[in-house]
């Protein structure tokens, strides 16, 4: 049997996930921006929040999604649990480095955009799904 697209992640696959990280982007600078009307510090706090989510979910992405052999199901289940605890281990360490070294530190301001820029993610993923089924 051959195995050529077997092997490697497909293209649509791949556009999807970059969409997404863009979007993620986008929506990390709109944040910065927005927290800057309440100051540096709040702008700077977004901006570590929103990126300590981007960045997690990139190495998510990452690791997930690199070239797999579709006749091993249990590895990418496992490259997908592993990508998950890294991702986690990621968000923690990101936050106890900046709640220790940043000051002043505007928690609000990291943790709402942490949230908002986390979220984009699944929603926008549940909506390309949706737009896939209706092109089909």
């Amino acid at each position: 049997m051959p195995s050529g697209s077997d092997d490697m992640i497909q293209p649509l696959d791949r556009q999807r996930i970059r969409k997404l990280l863009m979007v993620q982007g986008a929506l990390l600078c709109a944040v910065t921006l927005a927290a800057l009307f309440l100051g540096k510090a709040a702008a700077l706090s977004a901006f570590l929040g929103g990126g300590t989510a981007l960045l997690a979910n990139a190495l998510f992405a990452f690791w997930v999604f690199m070239p797999y052999r579709a006749q091993q199901p249990g590895a990418l289940v496992t490259r997908f649990y592993a990508a998950e605890i890294g991702k986690l281990v990621l968000v923690g360490l990101s936050f106890a480095v900046i709640f220790i070294w940043l000051r002043p530190l505007n928690a609000a301001a990291l943790f709402v955009s942490f949230f908002l820029v986390q979220v984009v993610s699944p929603v926008l993923a549940h909506g390309l799904a949706r737009d896939t089924q209706r092109s089909s």
